[in-house]
Order: structure tokens, then sequence, then C-alpha cells
């Protein structure tokens, strides 16, 4: 039976309006003022706690910090004073529309996820774990791939335009990669499958093509897989500077995935200058990356993570204690290196791996590892505000200064002293909007 016109007509309207309004309640006036009260305030930059601030916020970004602001006419006051305020968490590596269930092969969770689920489910759960984010703290997360042809840009797009309530997403699209990917045992002719995921490089000439493919989508970064594990491929060097060369020109940054020596130094050859993961870098490595100002993103697992996921783990398929404190010594040592060589450090948990919990809480637990790897709670905290914001623009995120988004958090407790006051997590400020989570009270 077909509705007559005049009732299409209304209907087509009040879903225009109702996206309107949407929209609208995601925007910032840029006359919008906040001024929001600390009763301490992280200097992200320097690693320092402050005594009490007053931060004028206009327009969703932050205009003034003073001891005291008298504020202007229409201001919301936002009374802060009980709390820590720091800059909102930010995750530099994030896969949110993947999830691994624990108990198959990581290229069998791709092949499933990209056959049997699709990337219109994928995005919608990657939505549940965007909100999970935000719950958790993380106003900013930096999404490298696995997601389909470019379902993390649709999944930006959402968020930013307030249609879904989540942190501020910055999507890659498919990493650029040699043949295969990281889904290893697929046959040659069922590769179209890995070509979903990974956007396959031939020659320096088709790197350029790639990353223009990945601007024209509306990508925020490029990642580029200078080696493929657990494949074994590798991208040349030249591959790997034309991919450099043409993000320069069309304004994008770019990181790669790196887990050997060979394929760190390869990176750093071709102009790289952000490494994800860094496993296998020797001392040397690590001194050249300091020297040239590259940053690595490190992804190791914490104790608590680990605790966790042997729980839920079948006894007999459980490790040795031995082999679960080796584990911890190589995550430790490795950051520690890092550290030794004056490299600085981004925090990205790289977390996909179903831990029974929401991912932004898994997430915030995945910091801890910074800490047990020799930082001090404050240091750890910098990694995930000022040196992972700098990756996405620097004097833009993760520093609460003139100028800077305003993506800020509130917590009950020092966190000069330890991590857990993450875990009393009391208020949420996106843009200058104040977000609705279970702890708020702001």
């Amino acid at each position: 039976m077909t509705p007559p016109f005049y009732s299409v007509l209304w209907r087509r309207c009040l879903l225009l309006a109702l996206a309107a309004l949407s929209l609208g309640s995601a925007a910032v006036r840029a006359d919008e003022l906040v001024l929001v009260r600390a009763g301490r305030l992280f200097d992200s930059e320097r690693a320092v706690m402050l005594p009490a601030r007053d931060l004028l916020i206009r327009g969703g970004r932050v205009e003034k910090i003073a001891e005291r602001i008298t504020p202007p006419p229409s201001t919301r006051i936002v009374d802060l004073s009980a709390y820590t305020v720091l800059p909102g968490l930010i995750d530099a590596h994030a896969h949110l529309l993947m999830q691994h269930p624990g108990d198959e092969g990581s290229g069998e969770t791709s092949v499933r996820e990209i056959v049997r689920e699709g990337d219109a489910l994928r995005a919608l759960r990657g939505a549940a774990r965007a909100r999970s984010y935000l719950e958790a703290g993380f106003t900013s997360v930096r999404d490298l791939g696995n997601a389909g042809r470019f379902a993390d840009v649709s999944l930006k797009r959402a968020l930013a335009e307030g249609s879904l309530p989540g942190p501020r997403l910055f999507a890659s699209g498919p990493g650029l990669s040699p043949p295969g990917g990281q889904m290893d045992g697929v046959l040659a002719e069922h590769q179209g499958i890995v070509a979903h995921d990974y956007r396959i490089v031939r020659g320096a000439d088709d790197a350029r093509t790639a990353v223009r493919e990945a601007a024209a989508q509306g990508v925020d970064q490029i990642k580029l897989y200078s080696n493929s594990s657990p494949n074994p491929a590798y991208l040349s060097v030249e591959e790997m500077r034309s991919v450099v060369e043409e993000a320069r020109l069309v304004g994008l940054k770019v990181t790669a995935h790196a887990t050997t020596d060979l394929a760190i130094t390869r990176a750093l050859d071709a102009g790289v200058r952000v490494v994800e993961h860094g496993r296998g870098a020797t001392s040397a490595t690590l001194a050249r990356m300091k020297r040239e100002g590259a940053v690595l993103v490190p992804t190791e697992w914490s104790r608590a993570l680990i605790n966790i996921d042997l729980a839920r783990t079948p006894a007999e398929r459980r490790p040795p204690a031995s082999g679960v404190e080796a584990i911890l010594g190589q995550s430790r040592d490795r950051i520690a290196a890092a550290r030794r060589a004056g490299v600085e450090v981004a925090f990205g948990s790289d977390l996909y791996v179903d831990f029974g919990i929401p991912r932004g809480q898994a997430v915030r637990l995945a910091l801890g590892a910074l800490v047990e790897g020799g930082m001090a709670p404050l240091q750890a905290l910098r990694s995930a505000t000022y040196s992972a914001g700098r990756l996405i623009a620097s004097g833009e995120f993760g520093a609460l200064t003139p100028g800077a988004h305003a993506d800020l958090i509130a917590v009950e407790g020092d966190p000069s002293l330890s991590l857990m006051p993450l875990q009393q997590l009391r208020c949420v400020i996106l843009g200058g909007r104040v977000q609705q989570i279970p702890s708020s009270r702001c």
C-alpha cells in the first residue's frame, strides 16, 4: 500500500528536522563561554601538577588560564575545585572496528569480520567501543586500520557530527602494506579478502596513488607497514619514501608499523618519524630515533591486563608463571630502553582482544605498562596526553593551553602518586561540552 504523498513529505521533513537538531547539539557556538574551576591542573607538557586554576573556554577552545578568572556574563560555571583536572586521555594506537575473541588466530579474526560480518556491523560495534573510550576518560583516539574500506572514516564523521557519543576519532583507512597484509594463511585465490582491510602497495608510483586515494576519502593520517608480521614481507624504502613525500603534499602525517630493527631502520631511512610497536629496536636504532626526533608508540600490555587475560584463559592453555614474568620483563625492558635513549614515547594500546570489560576500561589499564617500565605516573600521563596529542596536531590536543581544544577530564585523588585516580573519573568535557558518563559529578 502506497502512503499518501503528504504523509511521505511530512515524514521526510521530520527526519530532516531531527537531523538538524542532532547537528546543532554537536556544534559549539563561537561565543559559547564556559569557566572550569580546577582544584589541581596537570601541565602535560612539563609533566607537573599545578595548584588550583581557572580555565576560560570560548567556542570549544581554551582561551585563558589563571589562578582566578572573573567570568564574563552568560558564562556557564563548571565547578571541579574538588578534583584534579587533566587533558583528556589519548590512545594513539587503536583498532575500534576489530575485536579478537582470544580463541582464534588474528588472521582468522580478520577473515571472519570481513566475510561474515561486514563493514556496517563492524562500524556499529566500533561505535559502542568508542562510547566506552569516552566513559573511560579518552577524548581522542587515533585509529590505525583493520576497519574495512574506510568504515573508520564513516564512524569518525558520525562521532564528529554528534550522531553518536564518543571521542574525537582520527582515522587512517586501510593500512598501506606489502602483499598479504597481516593476514597469514590466506590462499592466493582469496587475496581479495586481504585487500578489503589493507591497501596493497605494488611499487613507488602505486604508493603515491594509495596516499591520494586515502586523502580523497578523508583520512587523518597514513599508516604503512614497514614489515607485515606475521607475514615476512617488507615494503621497500622507495615505496615508503613515496608515501612520506605524497602525504606531505596533502598535509597528512605518516606512521609505520615496525616490529623488527630492520623494519624500523628502513622506515627511518624513508623519512617516517613515528614508529608503532618498535619491538626489536637496538640501542643504536633508539639513539638514531632520538637524534631524528622520531616518536615511539610501544603498545605494551600491563600486568593488570595480563592477569585479566589469564583469568579468562582455560587452565590447560595458560602459560607457566615464568613465561608470564618473561613477557612482562621484555615489555618493561623495551620501555626502559626507549626512556634511557631519550626517545619520546606516546601511549598507544593496540588493544583488540576481548578482555570481558569495555574496551575503554581495558585501554585505561594498559597505561599501567608505562609505569611498570619505569615512568613516574605523571610521565605516563604526559605520554597519554601531550606526547600522543603531538601525533595528531601539536598544540591543539593533549594539553590545556590557550588555543587548544577544551578536552579535559576530572578525577578524584592525586594522579602524581599513582594512576589509580583515573578509575575515579568524575567529569569529561569534550570541546567545552560536559559529556554524560556514568560517574559524572559535573
